[in-house]
């Protein structure tokens, strides 16, 4: 994708121009670095998808589901990043028309002065709630396309819901990171209502660098070429259990029963990140099975809660002293755990 290779150019630019900041950690520069990988490497492997999931299969209006594929895609994607560069043009017009607005809504300092200022406990649990989306979006697309357009697609519907999972995760992700290069580089192109979801997304941490809200669907990825239950269960933990134990953590160990002491992490925040990995795996297996996407057993199901529960504290409590993104260690590692005990029982991963 041209797109991808474009967009990871300015992310490139970015890197080496703020490399010698003072502010610049370490740990933000290896976030910066995997993020841009993790960009690179979609723009090469996305048309592989589209021939993974298309393979040999009738299309509906076009010979066949890759051309469909092919050109909804280019449609969706295109069109989006069209769109957002019709937004921010119009905005740079606004500021040109108007240089006042230069002065506070559409100046960076002042941006990163007024969200500081304003940074709440009740801003970390709306970001976080926003995690949860990637899992309600999927979960969905599922049931939509299962219910009401397999009579029209046949045994081909999955393919075609799981090409409309790409896409939606796609335009996300270029909606943020493009979001992430206008505020990054000038942010006199960010619109008034970017400006409302900038303020809504970010962390204090972030303003220096890019968000990690975008990387995480990339991070998702490489998982869709493998069995549905595990790109599932992979997008349930990395979000809707994140989400959740974050939020514990806010709500009930805010000020108590700190692990490790140094840090922001509070044991209700493991134990509810246990929990709901477990429940989201279970979930995971037994939506799959139900529209026939997969035919796991339910030992195998409670064996794997076991394990990614216990991997999703370990990655918790190794993440509060060593500043990595669990969003893109998350998918990870519970990608890589769920294969290796799929293969040590012998269970095919494709």
């Amino acid at each position: 994708m041209i797109l991808c290779f474009g967009i990871v150019i300015f992310m490139v630019i970015h890197i080496i121009r703020t490399w010698n900041s003072e502010n610049k950690s370490s740990s933000k520069k290896i976030n910066e670095i995997i993020y841009t990988f993790l960009t690179l490497a979609f723009g090469i492997y996305y048309p592989f998808l589209i021939i993974k999931l298309g393979g040999t299969k009738k299309g509906v209006v076009l010979g066949t589901a890759v051309n469909e594929f092919t050109l909804l895609g280019n449609i969706f994607i295109v069109g989006v990043m069209m769109g957002i560069a019709a937004w921010g043009i119009s905005a740079k017009i606004r500021t040109i028309r108007n240089p006042e607005l230069l002065k506070e809504q559409n100046n960076y300092d002042f941006f990163c002065k007024k969200l500081l200022e304003e940074y709440l406990e009740r801003s970390k649990i709306q970001r976080r709630i926003t995690h949860i989306l990637p899992g309600a979006v999927v979960t969905l697309i599922i049931v939509l396309f299962y219910f009401f357009f397999q009579g029209l697609l046949g045994d081909a519907w999955s393919l075609y819901a799981l090409f409309f999972i790409i896409i939606i995760g796609i335009d996300f992700a270029f909606i943020f990171i493009a979001q992430d290069l206008i505020r990054l580089f000038d942010f006199s192109y960010m619109p008034p209502t970017a400006i409302k979801m900038c303020n809504a997304g970010l962390t204090p941490d972030e303003l220096d660098t890019f968000s990690s809200t975008s990387i995480m669907v990339f991070s998702f990825g490489p998982f869709i070429f493998l069995s549905f239950p595990i790109f599932f269960i992979v997008l349930l933990v990395t979000s809707v259990t994140d989400a959740m134990a974050s939020i514990i953590g806010i709500k009930i160990g805010e000020k108590k029963h700190r692990f490790p002491k140094s840090t922001d992490k509070s044991i209700e925040g493991y134990v509810g990140g246990f929990v709901f990995t477990f429940i989201c795996t279970i979930f995971g297996v037994v939506f799959s099975n139900f529209f026939g996407l997969s035919n796991w057993s339910i030992e195998l199901a409670l064996y794997l809660a076991i394990i990614l529960s216990i991997v999703f504290v370990l990655i918790d409590i190794i993440t509060s002293k060593v500043k990595l993104q669990d969003n893109y260690l998350n998918p990870f590692i519970t990608g890589i755990v769920i294969i290796l005990v799929l293969i040590s029982l012998n269970i095919s991963i494709f």
